[in-house]
C-alpha cells in the first residue's frame, strides 16, 4: 500500500514538473534556437524585449546561449538626435535585493561604413551574474553617455522581463 502511494505522488510531483516547463517553453519566444551543425552545441536567442525608454526611444534587450556554457544579454538602442551610449564602458542593473550587477561589454570590431540608427551592445555574463539576473527583479538600470553615468528606474511591470529571457535560454 505504500509503494502504490509513493508510486502515485511521484507520477503526480513529476507531471508537475513536466507541465511547469511546458509552460514556461510556451511563453519563450526566439529568434533563433538550433544546433550548430559544427560545434554541436545549441544556440538560442530570444525575441527582444523591451526593459524601459531611453532618449524616448525603447531600450531592448534579448538573451543568447551557446550551449550550456556562454550567455550573453544583448542591449540595442536607437541613436537618434546624437545619442550615443558609451559602448566601450560597463552596464550596470540594481536588483531588488538591493545588489547591482555590472557587467562589461564585449570586444568589438568598430564598423567603418556610414551612420546607423540603432546599435547593439554584447554583454558576456558569468555564471553568477547568469544566476543573479535570473533570480532577482531589475529596479534600475545604469549606462554611459560619454563619462557621464545616468540611471533609468524599471517599471515594476517591466522588472521581471529580463528574468524571463534568462530563463528561456536554460
Amino acid at each position: 500500500m505504500q509503494i502504490s502511494h509513493r508510486i502515485c505522488r511521484f507520477i503526480v510531483v513529476a507531471t508537475l514538473i513536466i507541465a511547469a516547463q511546458i509552460v514556461n517553453a510556451q511563453s519563450c519566444q526566439y529568434e533563433k534556437n538550433i544546433i550548430d551543425a559544427l560545434t554541436e552545441a545549441r544556440i538560442k536567442v530570444t525575441q527582444p524585449i523591451t526593459l524601459a525608454k531611453m532618449n524616448n526611444n525603447p531600450l531592448y534587450f534579448k538573451a543568447q546561449s551557446v550551449g550550456m556554457r556562454y550567455r550573453f544579454l544583448k542591449m540595442k538602442y536607437y541613436k537618434y538626435e546624437d545619442f550615443t551610449i558609451n559602448e566601450e564602458r560597463e552596464i550596470a542593473f540594481l536588483l531588488s535585493n538591493n545588489e547591482e550587477i555590472v557587467i562589461k561589454p564585449r570586444a568589438t570590431a568598430k564598423e567603418s561604413s556610414g551612420e546607423t540608427m540603432a546599435s547593439q551592445i554584447v554583454y558576456p555574463l558569468s555564471a553568477d551574474q547568469y544566476e543573479k539576473l535570473k533570480r532577482f527583479p531589475i529596479t534600475s538600470f545604469k549606462y554611459y553617455i560619454a563619462s557621464d553615468l545616468f540611471e533609468i528606474p524599471i517599471k515594476e511591470s517591466k522588472q521581471t522581463k529580463i528574468m524571463e529571457i534568462l530563463g528561456c535560454i536554460d
